[in-house]
């Protein structure tokens, strides 16, 4: 069935991309142009420098990603229940969870961080158990805390589905940015305003990973 949810994904994507688009892309594009002013050429005569930008920039996108990401969930799930919200309505609707979301977002990369720490498996393990963490902070109103050890709980049974389909999504992602940075590598070496612009719009096919989780999401919570 991994391959009928993906089709469902991609099918909901392309339906709503306009809107989706209008909730990602600003702070995608603000992302990227802020990350392009880093200067990796200096990586070996000012380490600690580019250590700190990378870690501002993280904490810039730890910052956003709960308004966009609360904002595209809000927005599948006026889908469902009706009415259909607008962009503004979800990006409004999802600033009054950031600081729970926020919450969600910092303990699940927390654990993840430590589960990589330990072992590239058990990262990716820990992943997979609380990829629902955020549907179910947004959709249910629960608390960061109960996010996470129901994510935990209800995942068990679905998690080779939720790998495969996220899996699948990144590494298409992966060699379709490939495939278009090998044929347009020149240009952007000339145009360079043009690569933010572009990373932006791969970073928005990424939407397609939140797609699939909130199927798999609505899929664990009917078989309850």
């Amino acid at each position: 069935m991994t391959f009928e949810y993906l089709r469902q994904s991609l099918f909901f994507f392309r339906q709503n991309l306009l809107t989706l688009a209008k909730i990602n892309l600003p702070f995608l594009i603000v992302f990227n142009l802020l990350f392009a002013q880093i200067d990796f050429s200096t990586a070996e005569e000012d380490s600690q420098s580019l250590a700190n930008s990378l870690l501002l920039m993280s904490g810039i996108n730890l910052l956003m990603m709960p308004i966009y990401w609360g904002a595209t969930i809000t927005f599948m799930q006026s889908t469902l229940e009706g009415p259909t919200y607008t962009a503004s309505q979800a990006l409004a609707a999802s600033l009054k969870l950031w600081s729970k979301l926020f919450l969600v977002f910092l303990l699940t990369s927390g654990c993840i961080f430590l589960g990589f720490m330990a072992l590239v498996v058990p990262g990716i393990f820990i992943a997979i158990r609380l990829s629902i963490a955020d549907y179910l902070c947004v959709v249910e109103n629960k608390t960061p805390l109960q996010s996470l050890k129901s994510s935990w709980q209800l995942t068990a049974k679905y998690g080779w589905t939720i790998f495969q389909g996220i899996a699948l999504i990144l590494s298409g992602i992966f060699l379709f940015k490939t495939l278009v940075y090998s044929l347009l590598g020149s240009i952007l070496q000339e145009l360079l305003f043009l690569k933010p612009l572009i990373n932006s719009l791969f970073d928005l096919l990424n939407v397609l990973v939140m797609i699939y989780g909130f199927r798999i999401y609505c899929l664990i919570k009917k078989e309850l």
